[in-house]
């Protein structure tokens, strides 16, 4: 019998397509078992600085021979997933908090008191949200997810701020697709 746990609301037993585990191999890949799948994946991924971590190797691994490589096998691969499990195995240390890991801004930004309504936000606090931003995407995590974990508020305050941080001219636009976030001139392509 299997018991789950709800947490927020949300069941945390396992479903069809979640990271089950990342092991780091000795050649620089990382192989990813899926909760659901027949087949584990040795993959190898690029970080380009202010972009999604990007999927360069794909290696479909299987235990024995009854899991066969067929069309629909290959279809189902969620790379975007896969690249990201393995930027997140990847990070720099496991010992460090998020907030160490993510915020560059963290030793310039004045201690000061979260939460609660007449908080004034100033131009530090902006910078750490666009700073935050561009290292969960290129993290391969969701961004705004991430910064409302860190702040402990919902997304939708998060998207204020974001809002906010391109008019300061903290954030691009496009931050979400460009290759450099953080800045606001456009791009010149040769």
């Amino acid at each position: 019998m299997c018991s789950t746990v709800s947490v927020n609301g949300y069941n945390d037993r396992p479903i069809k397509g979640d990271v089950q585990s990342v092991v780091g191999r000795p050649d620089g890949r990382f192989e990813i078992a899926l909760e659901g799948h027949d087949h584990r994946y040795a993959v190898r991924i690029q970080r380009a600085a202010g972009g999604p971590p990007r999927l360069v190797e794909l290696s479909i691994l299987s235990d024995d021979d009854s899991a066969e490589i067929t069309p629909a096998t290959v279809r189902q691969i969620p790379v975007r997933r896969l690249a990201a499990a393995a930027a997140r195995f990847d990070a720099p240390s496991p010992f460090v908090t998020p907030d160490e890991l993510y915020d560059p801004t963290a030793a310039h930004r004045p201690e000061r008191r979260r939460g609660g309504r007449g908080n004034k936000l100033d131009d530090v606090h902006y910078r750490q949200v666009a700073a935050l931003l561009v290292a969960a995407r290129e993290n391969g995590e969701a961004p705004r997810a991430a910064v409302a974990a860190s702040f402990h508020v919902s997304v939708p305050t998060v998207n204020k701020w974001i809002s906010i941080a391109k008019d300061r001219g903290y954030l691009a636009r496009d931050w979400a697709t460009s290759t450099n976030p953080t800045s606001t001139e456009p791009e010149t392509r040769a």
